[in-house]
């Protein structure tokens, strides 16, 4: 706790952000590997890593440091998106599924009528539309077929934790707010 604490204080990102990216992405197994090759505490693939820094993954500290500072960058890409909300649900959906995904889904939605901007009931939409050939052949789509329930379950998962965790620093009851949550899922 007092690592993530340090590390997102450090590059002025949410501390329960990370810890609910933490328990997501390796439930806190700094050894964890992925299928596709991700690893450690944040599961950042090598090559991103490495466009980052010198980081050996497996150390926690500098697993959680390659994570962070990955948010960081991704979130660079979404200056666009005036919701600040919204703006971190693409940073979680890109950390999930990638950029090149995510802007596709983004050129879906704009050009059937959705705002490009707003990520619930608008570019999710496509994000989960992408599974289907008919979308992920679409003239606008330059990233193919992508399983558009991972990241849209990433999102939704990532703030139903996120905000238990703010409610427990709050002193909320979080059963009651898990309950709101879970009703509000698709």
């Amino acid at each position: 706790k007092a690592l993530v604490e340090r590390t997102a204080k450090q590059y002025g990102v949410e501390i329960d952000l990370v810890d609910s990216l933490v328990l997501a992405e390796s439930g806190y197994d700094p050894h964890a590997v992925s299928p596709v090759g991700a690893v450690g505490l944040m599961q950042v693939m090598p090559a991103t890593a490495a466009e980052l820094g010198d980081y050996d993954l497996y150390e926690p500290e500098e697993s959680i440091e390659a994570g962070v500072r990955y948010l960081e960058k991704i979130s660079e890409i979404y200056t666009d998106v005036p919701d600040s909300v919204e703006r971190v649900k693409f940073v979680l959906a890109t950390y999930n599924a990638g950029p090149g995904h995510i802007a596709d889904a983004r050129r879906l939605a704009e050009k059937y009528g959705k705002d490009p901007n707003i990520w619930t009931d608008h570019v999710d939409a496509y994000i989960l539309l992408k599974a289907s050939k008919e979308y992920y052949s679409d003239p606008v789509v330059q990233h193919g077929y992508c399983r558009g329930e991972e990241p849209f379950n990433y999102v939704v998962e990532i703030f139903k934790r996120y905000g238990i965790y703010r409610d427990l620093l709050e002193g909320e009851d979080p059963d009651a707010n898990a309950v709101a949550l879970q009703d509000e899922q698709p």
